[in-house]
């Protein structure tokens, strides 16, 4: 059996006091020591031990218990839950009907009751609306225009203007602003004016007017001036008769108003007197009755 120096690391045999490599003293290999001898334990150990398991049996018993106490609470608790969910109501917003456990009605709410009980019975309960049967009613239609009378046309102006004149009368235009229909023997006409932007009433200008031919001394009387409404708008009619230079009295009528435009429109009708009959107050009407401005 060799041994390793602890100096120079060179094997030599355990039998050896020395190194054989570098002379030194080696350390010789000695057996273990015996192990110590068998002691029998005494009672106190007896005793000791017992206790010690004792208290790790009470330790385990009394968590065991509890663990079990613990999950028979957690069952009981599941079964309540269970039972009591299956009573639960599902809130729709309503207020529950009154438990039967609860206390009954006082009698004067009884007799409150019964009595408004009463009186819903009593009242008529109201019939359903009877719906008319009768048919729609016909939208209005417009009215017809009217007939022309005997020996009349309607004529249609390049100004835009329209109204009714004599058959066989022509048309003349006397000015920019002026346009007559005469009769073909000369002694009646009728003729249109307009006045863009009228600068007063047709009343104050046939004052205005009536106050000049005064002055002039052509004879001139007043039959009638007025003011009127014509189509909606205000105006003013005058009538009267006057002598011109040809010396035959002449006698005149005419209408005059101003639209929302502020032009002014006159329809003016002039004959000779002694022609002067109810032809002469038909044709005029007639023009009135039949004017449209532009």
């Amino acid at each position: 059996m060799l041994t390793t120096c602890p100096h120079c690391g060179t094997r030599s045999p355990a039998s050896s006091d020395a190194c054989a490599g570098c002379g030194r003293a080696l350390y010789p290999l000695t057996a273990p020591p015996p192990p110590p001898p068998f002691k029998f334990r005494t009672r106190t150990n007896y005793v000791r031990l017992g206790i010690t398991l004792g208290v790790i049996t009470l330790l385990v018993g009394a968590g065991t218990s509890s663990g079990m106490l613990m999950n028979r609470d957690d069952a009981a608790d599941d079964r309540a839950d269970s039972r009591i969910s299956r009573y639960k109501m599902v809130d729709t917003g309503a207020s529950p009907d009154p438990s039967p456990t609860t206390a009954s009605a006082s009698p004067k709410e009884k007799k409150k009751k019964e009595k408004k009980k009463e009186e819903e019975s009593a009242s008529p309960t109201p019939s359903p609306s009877k719906t008319s049967s009768k048919p729609p009613a016909p939208e209005p239609t417009k009215p017809p225009a009217p007939q022309l009378p005997a020996g009349f046309r309607k004529v249609v102006d390049d100004h835009g203007f329209s109204l009714a004149v004599m058959k066989g009368w022509q048309r003349q235009e006397l000015s920019p602003t002026q346009i007559g229909y005469m009769a073909p023997a000369g002694d009646e006409y009728l003729h249109i004016s307009e006045i863009a932007s009228a600068p007063k009433a047709s009343f104050i200008r046939f004052l205005e007017t009536e106050q000049a031919m005064q002055e002039s001394g052509n004879g001139y009387s007043r039959i009638r001036l007025a003011h009127n409404t014509f189509q909606g708008h205000n105006g003013a009619r005058w009538e009267f008769t006057y002598v011109p230079e040809s010396g035959e009295q002449m006698h005149v009528v005419q209408q005059a108003y101003i639209d929302d435009a502020g032009t002014e429109y006159t329809i003016y009708f002039e004959a000779a007197q002694r022609v002067w009959d109810s032809q002469e107050d038909l044709i005029f009407r007639t023009a009135l009755d039949t004017w449209k401005q532009p």
